[in-house]
């Protein structure tokens, strides 16, 4: 059973089973970035197949990005869990859905979003088939919520949930995980809980993690010209609407940002030189017109090296995707972006973070820190370390207690109402969009800001006062400097185990290329032999109906072959 696998994924998977056997069709597993979610999310369904008899898996993630990722890493999780269980996976596709259905598939990963958008296809598959639902970042699934309320209406045989955060923002309980009565309220119960402590113990999971937080003295005004002077971490004396005011003015503040951007980049440049190519840095911005500043004071303070911006404001999706992808493949060191790789991002060569904008929730911050605390396996251990870069605030009390000590997960609010959306956003959040109200206007304005010290939290836990770096041209005493300079080394391959897995997408798309490849041919040979002005697409398409007495859209690879096959004789018969 345990074979490859993680101490927690074992026990997850002999837990499952054993509240399958107990009639449960419904459990969470709470585990930390890194620990291998798609790992337990596969075994949980050749548990399922074992137990509950079930013979299809609907495989659910908030991105397609994450979408790709579990795609491709099914057969790997089929090698760790070692428990033989034939796989044809495929893409959902709900302009298309007969083409998962009739190629047979058996594992299908699909978006939430997709789920949403046509629930009538996936509620037909639960009618014919006996289906085990794997729901990804299950903290998006509040009940109240539109995601939560489509999967409700799926007659599934089971259902396994996975987050490393089970907490929403707006407390609303998730659906199909268990609650106990507590004397504050109800706490969610999961079928199991690893703690990050416990995955840094199992080691070469989460890299180490040593977060730097910067304190500046900040003078200000007020309306009537009187002058004030605090540091950052004093911030909480402010009422909430002049904390907003002066946190949203200290993001474009050049002496507030250019020391952490200082900061951040020195601590990259390091490591780069260190270990060339297994290096990058992670940039939170609050808005797309702050992440386009950020973008400007790199260029200006550090032009070596190579930044991408990605947001939804006015870069397309597509450049968005070409953009990560770049980042990926490491055409660029940074990438500085606004809610696209805050989760379900993953980027082990990620080693420094820089947190400027305006989230500092606990559940969604661990999630931002998770892109950076995977384990980079081209590194040796004492390499694996995760910087991080962020201003001092009142805010990151519980959130330094959690990486601490991991204090218990805070009570559900159960209430009546809807909420469409997906996870509610906090009031931190609105730091952001501070003065969106004309009538409100900042009362306090920032005249000068100067440094004020260094707190951090150390690799090995400990929150420590006292300036750790010095900045602008001084001697810096860093962090990566203490590590030994030895030459990556890649952790040996463990014996890959053959698994049964087709992938229906790939086979699908090579079908459909061969297709196309061979009617553009015969179409263009057509057009060259036949005069007249003519759709010769068309006509070829209507004769190969009339033909074969296969109209419309095709659902198979084997039908797009036997098309393309047609079109290649075709073709042949119009040359000379």
């Amino acid at each position: 059973m345990d074979g490859g696998l993680r101490p927690g994924q074992a026990e997850a998977l002999r837990l499952w089973e054993q509240a399958l056997q107990g009639g449960s069709r419904s459990e969470l597993v709470v585990v930390p970035v890194g620990y291998g979610k798609t790992v337990i999310g596969v075994g949980s369904f050749v548990v399922a197949s074992e137990v509950a008899e079930a013979d299809f898996c609907l495989y659910l993630t908030p991105t397609d990005v994450l979408r790709a990722q579990v795609f491709g890493g099914v057969e790997r999780a089929l090698r760790l869990v070692e428990r033989p269980l034939p796989v044809r996976k495929a893409l959902a596709d709900n302009a298309a859905p007969q083409r998962m259905i009739s190629a047979g598939a058996n594992f299908v990963v699909a978006s939430y979003q997709q789920v949403v958008a046509a629930p009538g296809i996936y509620q037909q598959i639960c009618k014919k088939r006996r289906v085990h639902v794997v729901c990804d970042e299950a903290h998006h699934l509040g009940e109240r919520g539109r995601w939560a309320a489509a999967i409700a209406s799926m007659d599934s045989v089971s259902r396994i949930l996975l987050s490393a955060t089970p907490v929403r923002l707006d407390r609303d309980a998730l659906l199909g995980a268990r609650y106990e009565e507590m004397v504050e309220g109800e706490v969610v119960a999961p079928l199991l809980h690893v703690s990050m402590r416990q995955a840094w113990t199992e080691r070469r999971i989460l890299k180490h993690l040593n977060m730097q937080m910067k304190d500046y003295s900040v003078q200000l005004q007020d309306g009537e010209g009187r002058v004030l002077e605090f540091t950052a971490s004093e911030m909480a004396e402010l009422t909430d609407f002049d904390q907003r005011c002066v946190r949203q003015q200290l993001r474009w503040n050049e002496d507030y940002v250019a020391p952490l951007v200082r900061e951040f980049a020195v601590t990259l440049q390091t490591k780069m030189t260190m270990a060339p190519g297994q290096h990058q840095g992670l940039v939170f911005a609050a808005t797309t017109e702050h992440a386009n500043h950020l973008e400007r004071v790199f260029a200006r303070f550090h032009p070596s090296l190579r930044c991408a911006v990605i947001h939804s404001g006015d870069i397309a999706d597509a450049e968005n995707d070409r953009r990560l992808r770049g980042f990926h493949s490491g055409r660029y060191d940074v990438l500085i972006q606004v809610r696209k790789a805050s989760e379900g991002f993953d980027a082990p060569a990620v080693s420094v973070l820089l947190k400027l904008d305006a989230v500092f929730s606990r559940e969604p911050v661990i999630q931002q820190f998770g892109r950076g605390l995977r384990y980079n396996h081209n590194l040796v251990e004492a390499e694996n370390m995760l910087n991080i870069f962020v201003g001092r605030d009142p805010r990151l009390r519980p959130i330094i207690e959690h990486l601490e000590r991991e204090a218990p997960l805070p009570a559900v609010q159960r209430r009546a109402g809807d909420d469409s959306s997906p996870r509610a956003a906090s009031k931190d959040e609105e730091d952001a969009n501070a003065f969106d109200d004309e009538d409100e206007q900042p009362r306090l304005e920032i005249t000068d800001v100067s440094e004020a010290g260094d707190a951090y939290l150390d690799h090995t836990g400990r929150f420590i006062e006292g300036q750790q770096l010095t900045l602008f041209g001084g001697s810096v005493s860093q962090p990566a400097a203490s590590m030994p300079a030895a030459a990556p080394s890649r952790a040996e391959e463990p014996v890959r185990l053959e698994v049964d897995v087709f992938d229906l997408a790939a086979e699908l798309q090579q079908a459909v290329d061969f297709c196309k490849l061979w009617t553009n041919r015969a179409a263009k040979e057509r057009s060259r032999r036949l005069a007249g002005i003519q759709n010769h697409h068309a006509a070829l398409n209507l004769t190969y109906g009339q033909a074969s007495g296969k109209r419309g859209t095709l659902s198979t690879a084997a039908e797009y072959r036997a098309k393309g096959e047609w079109m290649k004789r075709q073709y042949g018969q119009f040359l000379p």
